[in-house]
């Protein structure tokens, strides 16, 4: 199943609903028979006009055919909701006078706009009378007025107070950085504004990646990753740049800022790629050099530590989960797309479909986890996935995942610094201390490299336990 990523666009000076997914025709010959629906090269997505209750519109046109992501939506207008909370707060406490003030022959028309503090408590928890003086009372209209109207040479306002300073407008702190070369560039700065032409090299690049068939979460991490590199070089444009900004960048933000290896990692990568396929005539990608790797094993838990783990949620959906995800070593975005037709139960087998790396796989299945998938089906009766949100027909939230993890660990009292991740692990650690062989741990983890796979060797008990420690001679 392809994702389809939905979001709220300005299209021809309208709000529409686009469509991103990567090229498949059967969607896009579904999407054609909506009415109003239209193609973007700009945008390089569909695109179809609002609608009332369009999250139930998608879901149903869609099913068993595409997972809708329909997240943007949903943080779009909570934040729309704070917004107008916010500003209705706001409103409240403001009052606005407009003032003609002389100024020689000129007329200038001032706006106070007076933010008016909520009422300040007393020793007695009492309000203060009305008109009583406050402390961090802000200057009142005629103190401000006093200001605007002190005359100096030709006429013109010397200094206007902030109370009565107007913004330019588009101007935010933003663009002030982005005004002049290596502005800002501390770790107390923000980053710089793109003008078009990086706008259009940041397209570019989308549209390569998705051409490319790279998933939708690697091009969206590509795309962000490129676009804090060119707003930190701003207002240079990627084809001025040198391997001398991405050293700067590191040197100046990333690590004033604290963030973290992968980040770091993850940037280059990106930076590696654009100047690879949108501007290989200007710079050699071969001149990025990586940071110093790092080689990190993988916490792990004990037989008895699973157990108690898997144990712990009171929950049936909560246990076959977590049960899953060690019983077969499943990935978090694996086993939250999982489809009862995705059981064998004949043969014993749970497939894996399109997982990382675009890649089927195929893992034994347990005969008591078999049987708990079995009932929890036949309880439930998932309408598309074996776990499901709140709606019927969308996957289990990934995050929600996470959290049923780290209370089974609170509840188990684990005390280890361990993640979902680490059921996967403790996976393949106890497949290999059981004499399984490495290669056929990479096939049932979907590793590309057996150097990924070779990492479990040393974590293992199976050969470590009977090393004899020489404190035991002394």
């Amino acid at each position: 199943m392809k994702p389809i990523t939905v979001t709220r666009v300005t299209y021809d000076s309208g709000s529409r609903i686009a469509l991103a997914f990567t090229e498949d025709e059967e969607l896009s010959s579904i999407i054609r028979k909506i009415p109003g629906a239209g193609w973007s090269k700009r945008l390089h997505a569909w695109h179809i006009p609002e609608q009332e209750n369009i999250i139930g519109f998608l879901l149903e046109k869609f099913r068993k055919r595409s997972f809708i992501d329909y997240s943007a939506l949903r943080r779009e207008a909570l934040i729309e909701k704070v917004r107008s909370k916010s500003e209705e707060t706001v409103r409240g406490r403001e009052s606005e006078t407009t003032t003609d003030v002389n100024q020689g022959p000129n007329l200038v028309q001032v706006t106070i706009r007076r933010r008016i503090p909520p009422p300040v408590k007393g020793p007695d928890q009492g309000s203060v009378r009305e008109g009583a003086q406050r402390p961090d009372r802000e200057p009142d209209q005629e103190s401000v007025l006093r200001q605007v109207r002190q005359p100096v040479q030709g006429g013109a306002i010397k200094q206007v107070p902030e109370q009565v300073r107007q913004p330019v407008q588009g101007a935010t702190q933003e663009s002030v950085r982005g005004s002049g070369k290596g502005l800002g560039r501390g770790a107390g700065q923000k980053l710089g504004i793109l003008s078009r032409r990086s706008e259009e090299d940041l397209n570019r690049y989308r549209v390569c990646l998705e051409s490319h068939r790279y998933p939708p979460n690697t091009v969206r991490t590509y795309t962000t990753m490129m676009e804090s590199f060119l707003r930190f070089v701003s207002p240079k444009e990627a084809s001025e740049c040198d391997a001398g900004d991405l050293v700067a960048m590191v040197k100046e933000y990333i690590l004033p800022r604290g963030l973290s290896y992968s980040y770091q990692n993850q940037l280059i990568s990106a930076v590696k790629k654009f100047y690879r396929e949108i501007c290989r005539e200007v710079l050699d990608p071969g001149t990025f050099t990586r940071p110093r790797t790092r080689h990190r094993l993988p916490n792990v838990l004990s037989k008895e530590e699973v157990k108690r783990i898997l144990s712990a949620p009171e929950n049936e959906k909560h246990r076959l989960v977590l049960s899953i995800i060690y019983g077969c070593g499943l990935r978090r975005s694996e086993v939250i797309i999982l489809e009862p037709d995705d059981i064998d139960y004949d043969r014993m087998l749970l497939t894996v479909r399109q997982s990382k790396g675009f890649k089927d796989r195929i893992v034994p299945l347990s005969v008591r986890l078999a049987e708990q998938i079995k009932d929890y089906i036949a309880r439930y009766k998932p309408v598309m996935f074996i776990f499901e949100g709140q709606r019927p027909g969308n996957p289990y939230s990934a995050t929600s995942v996470e959290k049923v993890f780290k209370m089974a660990c609170q509840k188990a009292g684990i005390k280890k610094d361990i993640t979902l991740h680490g059921l996967r692990h403790s996976y393949a650690t106890h497949l290999l201390g059981a004499g399984t062989d490495l290669r056929y741990i990479q096939e049932l983890l979907g590793h590309k490299s057996s150097k990924t796979t070779e990492i479990y060797t040393h974590v293992t008990e199976k050969s470590i336990q009977k090393i004899r420690s020489p404190f035991d001679d002394l």
